[in-house]
């Protein structure tokens, strides 16, 4: 029964993230296909060539933005986990002013040294067609730089502020208007490859402007404020978002790397088909980076509150979905390559390589998302290094070997460099799985005590039974007086408001910890918002406000918030 009680919480989690999550990582990635789709079928190979030429400014600024971003919400739902939600603010606030600054200098000094840039880009005036279109392209992203990627740290931070829905809605929103204006651009006003970066700009007002009403408004936690700067805040954000940012820096590197090998085997047409395949990796991966952005808030939770078997169910859950859309994925690739070329304008000699790459591309798929589940975990799990030295091996390490081997196969083995750089990481991600499996989910220092009650429990036997516990852990008689008197007081508040409120499947999840500074304990239900600590005595009813008020003046510290879709609240001992 407590399992089935146990995957209750878990799986209504999952199911209410899983969604919005992933809505809103293929709504980025269609916006990124359409600019090729657009460009490429007004445009044809020159237009896609100056796009594949371009990629590595957009993967550059990636690294930033989601190296600080990721990482810095991860650690920004482990503060809210734990009540510390004065430091979560600060680390938000300290993200976002690095982020701005960065992105102002950077894009200045890119402006300033276009010609130059161009040249690293691997645009050449030898073909004059592409190299303006390029230019004029570059330019363009240069320019919105500011604008485009504070979605980042909007998105991310605001997800793990317990708003899914509205971070998706608003990254969804901002790709439907890029995907509409992408045409009037392009199409429409005949605005050159420079059309489809204006469309993203023009989006990326309405994800900041509905991201930005959450933080004003105070729906969540978090707020602008005028935090202390620390730089700890921005070396522990990007040392946990450096293996998701680090596929960008390595996709930098392979993406010139491959463009500069292909444009020399087989010129314009080589680099089109190439940039084709990209922006499928890009449409495959959002279903690893909606599985990721699912599990690392519920993740960072669990094992804040030391749940083994909430974190288990989770990571099952994450492999079941992600393996079930990669061989859809698959499947629909396989299957429509030669039409999914056409609608990019590849045809003829272009339309036929571009068909067996895909395909070859598609053998990637699977294995490539059971190597991002685990990277998401392990950052979740704070194994930076295994999930940094995962990500190196799928985009670099085994990637640009097998990249220069193939090259000398010709142009068709060129593409099994994906489905072999995956392979490559998925061995060693099996190597050393139940090692890391077992030491996240067994070794703990603290004791930690759980139990579910509901309105048909016996509190007061559950109660002695905790008492049982402390006084087997040790605890001293005042912690464990206290330690009973919190969980029985809130758990009572909470049945009786679910009683008036007509709740009778009210189910309350209790975890204590027993840690070096004391007692820690996490309650979750699913019952309507309700704060017990919010009572005044003139509402109490029939809740104890004496009760509360005790729990209150011993805390150490106590925090309210809705989270995972539940009532949570945490007190310190």
């Amino acid at each position: 029964m407590s399992r089935a009680k146990e995957r209750y919480f878990v799986d209504r989690s999952f199911q209410r993230f899983f969604l919005p999550a992933f809505l809103s990582s293929l709504g980025l990635a269609l916006g990124g296909m359409v600019d090729c789709l657009v460009v490429g079928s007004k445009m044809g190979a020159a237009g896609l060539s100056a796009i594949s030429l371009g990629i590595p400014v957009y993967l550059f600024y990636n690294v930033l933005s989601y190296g600080f971003s990721i990482g810095g919400s991860i650690h920004y739902a482990s503060a809210l986990a734990d009540g510390r939600v004065e430091d979560g603010v600060r680390l938000f606030n300290n993200v976002l002013r690095f982020l701005l600054a960065v992105y102002l200098v950077t894009a200045a000094l890119g402006l300033l040294f276009l010609p130059q840039l161009l040249a690293l880009l691997g645009a050449d005036p030898a073909f004059p067609e592409v190299y303006a279109i390029a230019e004029r392209y570059v330019r363009a992203q240069l320019i919105c730089v500011p604008v485009l990627y504070c979605q980042g740290p909007f998105y991310y931070f605001v997800h793990c502020d317990d708003a899914p829905k509205r971070a998706a809605a608003a990254l969804v929103t901002s790709n439907a208007v890029d995907i509409l204006l992408n045409y009037v651009f392009v199409i429409r006003m005949d605005m050159g490859a420079e059309g489809s970066v204006w469309s993203t700009l023009i989006g990326a007002f309405f994800c900041l402007g509905s991201c930005g009403e959450h933080i004003l408004r105070r729906r969540g936690a978090l707020r602008f404020a005028r935090a202390p700067f620390l730089r700890r805040d921005l070396t522990e954000s990007f040392r946990t978002g450096a293996s998701s940012a680090v596929q960008y820096i390595y996709q930098f590197i392979t993406v010139l790397a491959a463009n500069q090998l292909l444009m020399s085997m087989s010129g314009a047409v080589g680099v089109a088909v190439f940039d084709v395949v990209y922006n499928f990796s890009l449409l495959t991966a959002a279903v690893a980076d909606g599985i990721g952005m699912t599990l690392q808030p519920m993740v960072s939770t669990y094992r804040a509150e030391r749940d083994a078997n909430a974190v288990r169910r989770t990571m099952g859950l994450a492999f079941r979905y992600s393996s079930l859309l990669a061989l859809l994925a698959t499947a629909g690739i396989v299957l429509g390559a030669g039409p999914l070329c056409a609608l990019f304008g590849l045809s003829g000699e272009s339309g036929q390589l571009g068909v067996l790459a895909l395909r070859i591309y598609a053998l990637s798929i699977l294995p490539a998302c059971w190597d991002q589940c685990m990277i998401y975990y392990d950052q979740s799990a704070g194994r930076e290094r295994s999930a940094f030295l995962a990500e190196s091996l799928r985009m670099l390490l085994c990637w640009l070997p097998l990249a220069l081997l193939l090259t000398r196969a010709g142009i068709q083995a060129f593409w099994l460099v994906f489905p072999l750089s995956e392979l490559g990481c998925l061995l060693y991600v099996l190597l050393g799985l139940r090692a890391r499996l077992r030491e996240d989910w067994t070794q703990t220092s603290e004791r930690v005590y759980t139990a579910f009650t509901d309105p048909d429990s016996d509190l007061g036997q559950q109660v002695a039974e905790f008492q049982e516990i402390c006084d087997g852990w040790g605890c001293s008689p005042q912690q464990s007086y206290y330690g009973t008197l919190v969980l029985e007081e809130l758990c009572a508040a909470i049945l009786d408001d679910a009683r008036r409120e007509r709740r009778p499947d009210v189910l309350i999840k209790s975890t204590v910890i027993l840690g070096p500074e004391g007692l820690t304990l996490h309650l979750r239900d699913n019952s309507y918002e309700f704060d017990p600590f919010a009572i005044q005595e003139d509402e109490a009813g029939e809740v104890n406000v004496l009760g509360i008020s005790i729990v209150k003046k011993k805390a150490r510290s106590f925090l309210y918030r809705r989270s995972l879709g539940f009532n949570t609240l945490v007190v310190k001992l």
